[in-house]
């Protein structure tokens, strides 16, 4: 789901702009999403580190050798899992021996141990690989490795639970492919192990099960998931692996907005505060934990304004998301914004955070990348629709000079951000004119009056006519 349809707007106009090239937008959000955050995941031994390089050729003999049974089986396996994490060129080599999958699959499921883990990790491997490499998995191999989620050895569970999460994070076709198997019910059983290495891969699972699939959130929310995950919703040094996945679960659960009163009344939201207050004094920050619970808090606080104000309830918030807006890395820099962009919508928490060091912090984000521009610019689009007084603060805090050389931006949602923002400042308050023009904002909008885009063209020289053009030739006249 675009997380720009979750923007709590409050004017036509910038409900438009959010509109605007949302194909594009989505497909780039993805795009960088995966990039940071890859669903899929290549396991290796704890420690593990792989200094021989592989041949293609050397994985088709080691592969000749599962055919045979024999003392060099285990350590085939191990090569092969070990190839497989170097890249999918490996595993094409491997599957396209004749009945390979079908030998793997038989070690997998046989009764030696040893073999049966080792095998598992070579399965869970090629399902970290290719779209073509998984959905293999995911037709031949998921029924054992869902069956395998109720064994009593933990290693299996562990490994099986790693694999589909893998097969889950591919694709909505490997998704339902598990599904259909009855994955979610012993996943979320799963989650009460005593063994952490296996709550860990069940929440990977179940996050990556939940991440665009609304039928399967709803049957995970029925499966009374969100009370078994509240336990693991807490910070020690040793959690950080496990309390990561599971905020990432709750994320995608409070995505759609159908759970997130479910969510609220068991406490989640509350908690989110609570761990946000706690991670932001462990530096540098922990941002495989703190970008999940900025991104849920966000959401949360996308829906009903009750939300925001049972967040806002923690006084302790909006300093600490100060903190996380200095933070060195980038992505929790943008979750940061991306909260304060719905919190803002709620008037008692816009006027805080206007009033607040925050301001300056949010204006300062305005020349930084493309990415986190964009947030920066709606969440003073956020700020500056809740009227006059707002507005002018703005204006008298430097908002101008920080936005108007954003309206040099060759990307048409920026300049749209960037227009809303200047004809609110211009409109609502006395000296927006003249403080626009001091920043030479006139020559970026005469510059404007030609853009190839219809809609930036017609903004631009609507705030022309209307603020300098028209009083210029009154005078004249």
């Amino acid at each position: 789901m675009d997380r720009k349809a979750q923007y709590k707007h409050k004017t036509d106009d910038v409900d438009t702009i959010r509109n605007k090239n949302r194909n594009e937008e989505i497909a780039l959000r993805k795009e960088k999403k995966d990039k940071l955050l890859s669903s899929k995941r290549f396991r290796l031994a704890e420690g593990e580190e792989i200094t021989d390089e592989y041949s293609i050729s050397e994985v088709k003999t080691i592969a000749a050798t599962l055919k045979k049974s024999g003392t060099n089986t285990l350590a085939a396996l191990k090569l092969l899992r070990q190839a497989f994490s170097q890249g999918t060129v490996y595993i094409d080599a491997f599957i396209r021996q004749e009945n390979i999958i079908h030998t793997l699959v038989g070690l997998y499921t046989g009764t030696n141990s040893d073999l049966q883990l080792e095998a598992g990790w070579c399965i869970t491997n090629i399902s970290a690989g290719s779209h073509d490499q998984a959905m293999l998995i995911s037709k031949y191999v998921a029924p054992y490795l869902v069956a395998y989620l109720s064994s009593q050895n933990f290693l299996l569970q562990d490994q099986s639970a790693w694999a589909l999460g893998n097969l889950a994070g591919d694709s909505q076709e490997c998704r339902n492919m598990v599904r259909a198997q009855g994955v979610v019910a012993p996943l979320i059983k799963l989650l009460q192990s005593q063994h952490p290495a296996v709550v860990q891969s069940a929440a990977f699972a179940l996050s990556n099960l939940a991440k665009e699939c609304i039928e399967i959130s709803r049957e995970m929310v029925q499966g009374q998931v969100i009370p078994v995950l509240l336990p693991h919703f807490t910070y020690h040094p040793d959690n950080v692996n496990i309390l990561s996945e599971v905020s990432w679960v709750f994320t995608y659960l409070a995505s759609s907005g159908e759970f997130s009163e479910e969510i609220v009344k068991n406490g989640v939201l509350t908690q989110i505060v609570v761990l946000l207050i706690q991670l932001s004094e462990v530096k540098p920050h922990i941002a495989t934990v703190v970008t999940p619970l900025l991104r849920c808090l966000g959401n949360l606080c996308s829906g009903p304004d009750e939300y925001t104000v049972m967040a806002c309830e923690n006084q302790q918030l909006l300093p600490v998301l100060g903190t996380y807006l200095s933070s060195n890395h980038r992505h929790v820099k943008k979750e940061t914004l991306w909260v304060l962009s719905n919190l803002t919508s709620e008037s008692k928490a816009c006027s805080a955070v206007t009033h607040s060091s925050l301001l300056h912090q949010i204006l300062e984000q305005v020349p930084a990348a493309f990415d986190i521009k964009m947030e920066a610019l709606y969440v003073l689009c956020n700020l500056a629709i809740h009227g006059e007084e707002i507005c002018s603060y703005l204006v008298d805090n430097g908002v101008l000079q920080k936005v108007t050389p954003v309206l040099k931006s060759s990307d048409v949602e920026i300049l749209n951000l960037g227009l809303s923002l200047v004809e609110m400042a211009l409109r609502m308050t006395q000296n927006g004119c003249h403080v626009f023009e001091e920043c030479d904002g006139v020559t970026r909008l005469e510059a404007l009056d030609y853009h190839n885009n219809d809609t930036i063209r017609h903004q631009a020289s609507e705030l022309l006519d209307v603020y300098f053009y028209g009083e210029s030739q009154e005078g004249d006249g």
